[in-house]
């Protein structure tokens, strides 16, 4: 059901873990099977590599939530454009990404009003020529955060189509502008506004929240969560040099830390649903309904990738390989 205005959907770190008990099968027996993408820049990659293994294992997404990256590799999975997504990847190139350089040219931009180190005009563009709102087939989320009031919001197409509220002449424009949005990792590249109503948006990953909860309301019953960065923070080969490599670890760390508090806490009431059942006790959630078991697949490197903005061609060939790699190990350990 969709929200009067403001269209998006809020969100908060409390997630109603809502269902009825049970367990069903695999992904080909008509499960509903949703996908959850964190962010990570040119870590990305990983993700591709990993959806390669699943999609050649016959994995389909009823449902697909993203942040930052991984709110456009779930538009294009939405729109069943997986292999352009991949030739998008091995394509890439920095230029295509960023634009402008890191230097005390740069950082006295920013002291004298500046919004950001680096443009997003060449995103932009590549979102403009990709992204078709008409063909999007799976129920997806897209993760934003408003710099204004610090409210996080779960934006779906049908919000800029169905009911989209007065000042949204052109619900494509809004929708790829909410894509630009959640890719912003702020300081990295600059806010996003949304006309009429929404101004300043960034990366949904900077609010205490992950996309698990803007997955579960759709109670799936398969979860397959892709994150860029390890369960544990792992030793950088060489420490962080320059102002931009100190800020841009700071807030990987902090992110990084918000998205596995949730997959942990995802994991924990799980389990715990799953030792009931198995005792024959079901648990509810405050509202009284049964929490319900999820079959799941976690699916995230052992060690540290290659840096955030590292868009260099052997960068993201190790992460499409290491993405590949852990996906075969995870589904093969199930």
């Amino acid at each position: 059901m969709l929200c009067s205005v403001p269209i998006g959907r809020e969100g908060g770190y409390h997630v109603e873990w809502a269902g009825v008990s049970g367990v069903s099968g695999g992904n080909s027996m008509a499960m509903k099977t949703a996908l959850v993408l964190s962010g990570g820049g040119a870590k990305g990659a990983f993700q591709v590599g990993a959806l390669r293994y699943l999609h050649e294992q016959g994995y389909t997404w009823d449902v697909i939530a993203g942040v930052s990256v991984g709110a456009l590799n779930g538009t294009m999975l939405a729109m069943d454009a997986f292999d352009e997504l991949e030739a998008l990847w091995r394509t890439v190139t920095p230029a295509q990404v960023l634009t402008g350089r890191m230097n005390i040219w740069a950082l006295v931009r920013m002291l004298f009003g500046a919004r950001s180190i680096y443009g997003n005009e060449p995103l932009w563009e590549m979102i403009i020529e990709k992204v078709r709102l008409e063909k999007i087939r799976a129920d997806l989320r897209i993760g934003v955060v408003s710099l204004r009031t610090g409210r996080y919001f779960a934006f779906r197409p049908d919000d800029f189509v169905n009911a989209p509220p007065p000042g949204f002449d052109d619900p494509e424009l809004a929708f790829k502008r909410a894509i630009l949005a959640s890719t912003a990792m702020p300081v990295i590249w600059p806010p996003v506004d949304i006309p009429p109503l929404y101004s300043a948006m960034v990366d949904g990953g900077v609010r205490n929240i992950s996309p698990l909860g803007d997955v579960l309301d759709a109670e799936p019953d398969e979860v397959v969560v892709i994150n860029c960065s390890p369960a544990e923070p792992g030793e950088l080969e060489t420490p962080p040099r320059n102002v931009l490599q100190i800020a841009l670890r700071s807030l990987e760390v902090a992110l990084d830390e918000i998205f596995h508090t949730d997959t942990r806490e995802f994991l924990r009431i799980n389990r715990n649903v799953r030792e009931a059942a198995e005792a024959g006790v079901t648990l509810h959630n405050e509202s009284g309904k049964p929490f319900k078991y999820y079959r799941h697949l976690i699916i995230q490197p052992d060690a540290p990738l290659d840096d955030t903005l590292d868009f260099s061609r052997p960068a993201i060939m190790r992460s499409l390989r290491a993405g590949y790699a852990k996906a075969k190990e995870v589904l093969g350990a199930r």
